[in-house]
């Protein structure tokens, strides 16, 4: 069942969620039995981010991945919904919301069609895969609704199951669908960890470097942060070079809370990179002049000597990925 690349793969560090990538490639290489995977959690408590993260973990082991992930839709702090992602495709699809139509579960109402989209993921996943996600095993699939046909069938066939559940209905989900000694990881062991691997840190840069205009978040002196594009001019490694005014806000505000973060967002892509990080307000001539851009005469009249013209330099502490076609995140320690 499992891909020859699986074995003796090794993750970077102890974790709780890279020991329980350690505990599937051990099943997946035959060296354990099969134990079916428990994702748990109460609500909005990280599950699917937690399936996210793992899901790329696997992927980086060259680990062939199947079923289907449900990620909310957010307006504000407020979940509006759930969209659907095949995993085999990387598509995703309409699932549920709050309006009235289809099937409901709790105040959300499930499409049809997305349970249908679902079912085809689960049964695709089985002839082509090693592990597949069902996200989520709740109260519709205890009263035999919703997913729990396709439970049903990936947990008599040979693949590793990992299903989501809320953790108060575990006891339930394992009665009910006969599930023997389950792994059970609680989601919020895994929210802080950091998963990005060589590859992912490339990933990481690759999103920073196609967005030249990212954010750079501030904090104001009334305790809230203040956003503006930035016009990024050169990066060196994990530091950040942008021109600015001397006497504009920002200079203010860095002087008096250094810490910032710079988001680079890619709404076509989908795709999400930030990074924490120290700013410095740097006088160098050279590199002044170097950077200058002719366009900025406007701004600056005497060119790369105006008083006014100065460079921010941001050394990245910390960073932050998602890809937004497969759902690969992670977190990267840039100092």
């Amino acid at each position: 069942m499992p891909p020859s690349s699986a074995r003796g793969v090794e993750p970077r560090r102890t974790s709780p969620l890279r020991h329980l990538l350690n505990q599937i490639l051990a099943q997946l290489d035959g060296r354990v039995p099969t134990r079916p995977v428990l994702l748990v959690g109460g609500i909005a408590s990280g599950k699917t981010a937690t399936g996210l993260r793992l899901l790329s973990l696997l992927r980086q082991c060259d680990i062939r991945v199947g079923g289907f992930l449900a990620p909310r839709k957010l307006e504000g702090d407020e979940t509006v919904g759930y969209a659907l992602i095949d995993l085999a495709t990387n598509t995703t699809h309409p699932f549920a919301g709050l309006e009235p139509g289809g099937i409901q579960a709790g105040r959300f109402y499930l499409s049809e069609e997305g349970l249908a989209v679902a079912d085809r993921a689960v049964t695709a996943a089985l002839g082509d895969t090693s592990v597949v996600f069902l996200d989520e095993v709740g109260r519709l699939e205890l009263q035999g609704g919703g997913h729990a046909m396709a439970v049903r069938k990936v947990l008599a066939a040979d693949v590793l199951p990992i299903l989501l559940v809320r953790d108060e209905l575990v006891d339930e989900v394992v009665s009910a669908f006969g599930i023997e000694t389950p792994v059970i990881f609680h989601a919020r062991r895994a929210l802080d960890e950091s998963v990005a691997s060589p590859a992912g840190t490339r990933t990481f840069w690759e999103i920073v470097d196609s967005m030249p205009f990212p954010l750079l978040v501030t904090l104001c002196d009334d305790g809230f942060p203040q956003s503006r594009p930035m016009r990024l001019v050169e990066r060196d490694g994990r530091a950040l070079w942008f021109a600015t005014s001397r006497a504009s806000r920002k200079v203010l505000q860095i002087e008096a809370e250094p810490k910032v973060t710079v988001l680079f967002v890619d709404s076509d892509r989908f795709n999400y990179a930030s990074i924490h990080g120290e700013a410095h307000i740097v006088s160098d001539a050279d590199r002044e002049r170097r950077l200058w851009k002719e366009e900025w005469s406007e701004d600056w009249p005497e060119g790369p000597s105006d008083p006014d013209y100065v460079l921010l330099r941001i050394d990245g502490v910390r960073g932050h990925y998602v890809r937004g076609t497969t759902g690969e995140s992670g977190i990267l320690d840039l100092a």
